[in-house]
């Protein structure tokens, strides 16, 4: 982590009561549902904490395919993103809403309700409709002044209120 990121994160700690703090500690890596999974980075290596943000990563799980899950669900990279992998390719899903072909793996970043990179600024997230085999990514308009003026609050650095505004 740099310097500001790492700061952030004490801070987050410091403010956190120790029972919120005991629970996130307590919580998996990767948690799996039937043939939908979460987790936070690559869902090979979670403890690392990679991005998934190119199709160069994305083909990276082409070894481990058939150990995924049919859809893996990744916070970490704040972007919209989602790969499909199959028949032995990986190909980018640039739909705003997707279904979900049977014989492929997905690999789907569910953006982020603060922090986005995409120059956005407004909150992602995403619903699957695991009966109509869908997802969909939703955004939403929040307010940024006031989350950009808790950061300033907060003592965090500058850049991190600053580039809510330009989603970056």
């Amino acid at each position: 982590y740099y310097d500001a990121a790492r700061h952030a994160l004490d801070w987050s700690a410091s403010v956190l009561e120790t029972e919120h703090m005991t629970w996130l500690k307590s919580l998996p890596f990767t948690y799996r549902i039937g043939d939908i999974g979460f987790c936070h980075g690559s869902p090979i290596d979670p403890r690392a904490y990679e991005y998934i943000f190119a199709l160069e990563q994305a083909r990276e799980l082409m070894p481990h395919v058939e150990a995924l899950p049919e859809v893996t669900f990744i916070g970490h990279l704040h972007l919209c993103k989602a790969f499909a992998v199959g028949n032995g390719e990986v190909n980018d899903v640039v739909a705003q809403k997707f279904g979900i072909r049977r014989g492929y793996k997905y690999m789907i970043s569910v953006g982020s309700v603060g922090q986005p990179r995409d120059y956005d600024n407004r909150a992602c997230f995403v619903i699957h409709d695991s009966d109509a085999r869908t997802v969909e990514y939703h955004r939403v308009e929040y307010d940024i002044e006031t989350s950009a003026q808790k950061i300033f609050d907060a003592d965090l650095a500058l850049n991190f209120g600053k580039r809510l505004f330009l989603g970056v």
